[in-house]
């Protein structure tokens, strides 16, 4: 972890304090960090800040993702698996990043990879030498452990934290864009994640996320029960405008769905 990401973090307990290293030195691979505010540690072990308080109970599928195995896998095998399973899609992978580059746009603040898994698009935005600093964030500790090993191998700078979404731990305004590339459908509490993507963005930046469609009954009762949240557009057009964003435009590859929206500038009173 980068010490001058460490400023734009922000306790996950009691959601106000800044976060604090012991350490003084550019780069913390261990160590606490402490909230400013509450006291509460978190501990950094090989650079990776763990910020997850309460690891909420996890559908069938994720549970899954936290296995080493998986994880030692996921890039190779499981991930394509995932894909053509639920977005009968199976798209190369520079085809893949340049659709989510391009929703992106030029972020004028650091850039959020949600939902990373071993962060390999966060691995690739890294090597952009345009682009400010690029962070990686997913509640499985074994995803993190082999991104942190992937992105050594790789030469590619991402500071790479534990968390769980809907509760983002950054500040306000802070992040230049925030993207969801296949994991939007794991979090079940869209209205929440909406408010918080909102809250952590600058004005101007941006949310880019990919999701599928949600399939028919009794299918979809299926894919619940495995923890898994497909939206339509609609939804994700209402919940994102409930939040605040707007310009939301989409593209649609059956059963594949790509979202963008945007977080205004503040008005200026008259």
């Amino acid at each position: 972890m980068r010490r001058a990401l460490i400023p734009i973090l922000r306790c996950p307990r009691c959601r106000r304090g800044g976060l604090q290293p012991e350490a003084d030195a550019p780069v913390l691979l261990f160590g606490p960090l402490r909230c400013a505010g509450c006291r509460a540690t978190y501990p950094v072990a090989e650079g990776v800040v763990d910020l997850v308080v309460e690891h909420s109970a996890a559908g069938t599928v994720q549970r899954g993702l936290e296995q080493r195995w998986v994880a030692r896998s996921y890039e190779r095998y499981v991930r394509p698996v995932l894909e053509r399973t639920l977005t009968r899609q199976s798209l190369d992978r520079d085809s893949e990043y340049l659709l989510y580059r391009g929703l992106m746009g030029r972020p004028e603040g650091p850039v959020l990879d949600l939902g990373s898994g071993t962060g390999l698009l966060a691995r690739r935005l890294a090597r952009e030498p345009e682009l400010p600093p690029v962070a990686a964030l997913d509640v499985s500790r074994a995803m993190l452990e082999e991104g942190v090993h992937q992105a050594r191998e790789a030469g590619a700078t991402v500071d790479f934290l534990r968390a769980e979404a809907p509760y983002l731990p950054f500040q306000d305004g802070t992040l230049g864009a925030v993207l969801m590339a296949g994991s939007l459908h794991f979090v079940a509490d869209l209205g929440r994640l909406m408010l918080e993507v909102a809250r952590v963005l600058r004005p101007g930046g941006r949310w880019v996320a990919s999701t599928y469609l949600p399939p028919r009954a009794p299918t979809a009762l299926l894919h619940r029960r495995l923890g898994l949240h497909p939206r339509d557009e609609g939804e994700l057009r209402a919940a994102a405008g409930a939040a605040g964003l707007v310009r939301f435009e989409r593209v649609v590859l059956p059963p594949l769905l790509v979202v963008k929206a945007e977080k205004g500038s503040p008005e200026v009173p008259r």
